[in-house]
């Protein structure tokens, strides 16, 4: 059986498996299995609030365990960087990775390596492996099998030792999920600040109002407001608003990154049309309203009946 059947089969079993990246010496563990995952924290003697990242063999197995990816994170990092020495923490679905790999927390930290031997390992599990650096926590990390702890080893259930790339550096962390985005970790990738600019685009959205409908914009802190008189149908104009907003400054709706938007009290029929708009684009654009949750629902304010 050779070194990468082994380790397929190592991992199948509940196993932890210390294997070689194209940064440093990896020990980890299949991303589905919780018993192995608590027996991985205990063994590298990591706190369970401190996540850790897993490896991919593909941006599309990436995506499995993501919330959708931001066109801009595709076009800024993830085509010019993998298959590579970049980690982007990006937003989770916490659905299908376990809390004890987020940290508690809603992020999820992917790479996708440049290395033959751990895509084929990883397309061979079908799941993404559980990666921290092969070391006690708080000890060096390792870039060669020569400078493990050979207490960890003992505790290893198989070694996959081969060559790794002559250059000995961490991977970079970049933040996708903040804005601007922030470089958690300098290591081997030097990307430039201008390339961790994002564009904030809030869209916001008024249909309180039975006479007008306002529609506009927030553009990296600058507003561009657009109002409407209507005498028509709502539903027929706000979205022809808003397209035409967005085509203005040369934008799509998987641009936007929030909408802000008049809930009431207002009309009964603006204010139920808009909030219906706003909590579809909400919806397929997995972008938060109002400043709550992602999937979070806005319902309409309506004026307090009067008492008699």
């Amino acid at each position: 059986m050779d070194k990468i059947k082994k380790a397929i089969e190592v991992f199948n079993n509940g196993g932890i498996v210390i294997f070689p990246t194209d940064t440093a010496i990896g020990i980890g563990c299949r991303i589905d299995n919780d018993r192995t995952l608590k027996r991985l924290f205990n063994i590298r003697k990591r706190p369970e609030n401190k996540p850790m990242l897993v490896l991919v063999d593909s941006v599309e197995m990436a995506q499995d365990y993501l919330l959708p990816i931001p066109q801009e994170v595709k076009e800024k990092l993830i085509k010019p960087y993998w298959p590579g020495k970049l980690t982007i923490i990006l937003q989770s679905r916490i659905d299908k990775v376990p809390s004890l790999v987020r940290g508690g927390r809603d992020t999820l930290g992917v790479r996708f390596p440049n290395n033959k031997i751990l895509s084929e390992l990883i397309r061979g599990l079908g799941v993404p492996i559980v990666a921290p650096s092969a070391n006690f926590s708080g000890e060096k990390t390792p870039f060669e099998f020569k400078d493990l702890n050979p207490e960890l080893v003992k505790q290893a259930d198989y070694v996959l030792n081969d060559k790794v790339g002559l250059e000995k550096n961490v991977s970079t962390i970049i933040d996708c999920t903040v804005t601007p985005w922030k470089t958690i970790r300098e290591g081997a990738i030097k990307i430039q600040n201008s390339k961790l600019k994002t564009q904030k685009c809030v869209l916001l959205m008024d249909t309180a109002d039975n006479k007008k409908i306002t529609i506009g914009l927030i553009i990296n802190g600058q507003k561009d407001i657009q109002v409407k008189r209507i005498n028509s149908n709502k539903t027929q104009i706000i979205l022809p608003m808003i397209d035409k907003i967005l085509k203005r400054h040369s934008l799509k709706l998987k641009d936007l990154s929030e909408i802000q938007i008049n809930a009431g009290p207002g009309s009964f029929t603006g204010l139920r049309i808009g909030l219906a708009i706003a909590n579809a684009l909400s919806f397929v654009l997995k972008i938060p309203i109002n400043g709550k949750k992602v999937g979070e629902i806005i319902l309409p304010i309506y004026p307090a009946p009067l008492k008699t």
